[in-house]
């Protein structure tokens, strides 16, 4: 689960050579996780804080705040939130002819996939200026594409430098564990059944699992099944009971247990604060007072 604003451009009116195609700001809850997925356009990610790791290449990357990550089109990709410290991070899309050659002038040559930036509020202050725009019109196009360019040159100036992070030899095993789950999390998985359907020794996926993952298979099933349950609890009105079931859980209490462990509010709570905080009606002024204060209490600890 992630609370979530982005602005996303439906229709492009122009043929271009560098475009805008969307933006956004995530928070997201421990093990929240995108993928495996193919983008078709360019996607730079922004950690503003937390922690989480960047699957891409058979590499795995653990990034931190002031990294950046880089989607390229047509390469699978995965990412996950930290179990302890789960991300914020901000994004913006980008396509067209001349996006190739200029991620070649930029750190991101030669195949790169991470960098540490000088100061990713530039960035951040631009992706914001973006919110700004609805796409409907041809001038608001003009003013996303030549934000684009702006959001561009401040990666070609960036100070900062190459990461290469924690790398780890990505395992095809880890992502296809990840993927199962995925698809299957509602079910009574066990990780003995996980093993069956993949045909592999137990021992050996879950020894695979938690080296490449940090975590244990059991503990990212809960994760996953947490995530989802927020997402329903903040976007439908079913009970609390009903969407443990849902989700996977045999035992309410064991649900509302695992919830406030994963979370540090009850499910009630959440669905009740989630509700009031409607992020489709949080203005862009509140989201950057939002930010600011994160940013004070970030600097001052």
């Amino acid at each position: 689960m992630e609370q979530a604003i982005f602005l996303k451009k439906e229709h492009q009116q122009l043929d271009k050579k560098l475009y805008f195609d969307f933006c956004g700001f995530s928070k997201t809850l421990p093990f929240h996780s995108f993928g495996p997925a193919i983008r078709q356009d360019y996607i730079l990610h922004i950690v503003m804080e937390g922690k989480g790791t960047y699957h891409v290449k058979n590499k795995q990357y653990h990034l931190k705040k002031g990294d950046l990550f880089l989607i390229r089109p047509g390469d699978s990709t995965f990412y996950l939130a930290d179990a302890e410290e789960p991300w914020i991070y901000f994004w913006l899309s980008f396509g067209g002819p001349e996006a190739d050659e200029i991620i070649r002038h930029s750190l991101f040559k030669e195949d790169k996939y991470t960098m540490i930036s000088s100061n990713i509020q530039k960035y951040i202050d631009i992706i914001l200026e973006c919110m700004n725009y609805s796409p409907e019109s041809l001038a608001n196009e003009l003013y996303l594409n030549s934000l684009t360019y702006r959001f561009l040159a401040v990666l070609l100036e960036d100070g900062g430098k190459i990461s290469l992070g924690e790398q780890k030899v990505y395992s095809p095993l880890a992502v296809e564990t990840v993927k199962y789950i995925g698809e299957h999390y509602a079910e009574q998985l066990t990780v003995e059944g996980i093993a069956k359907h993949l045909a592999v020794n137990r021992s050996h996926l879950s020894r695979v699992f938690h080296n490449h993952m940090g975590t244990s298979i059991k503990e990212y099933m809960i994760g996953v099944r947490i995530n989802r349950a927020a997402f329903l609890l903040s976007l439908t009105n079913e009970s609390v009971e009903n969407i443990a079931y849902q989700v996977g859980f045999n035992s309410l209490v064991v649900f509302s247990r695992m919830f406030k462990k994963s979370t540090g509010e009850t499910a009630t709570s959440y669905r009740k604060r989630m509700k009031n905080e409607d992020l489709k009606n949080i203005t862009l002024e509140s989201l950057k007072k939002q930010l600011e204060k994160q940013a004070v209490v970030s600097w001052s600890t």
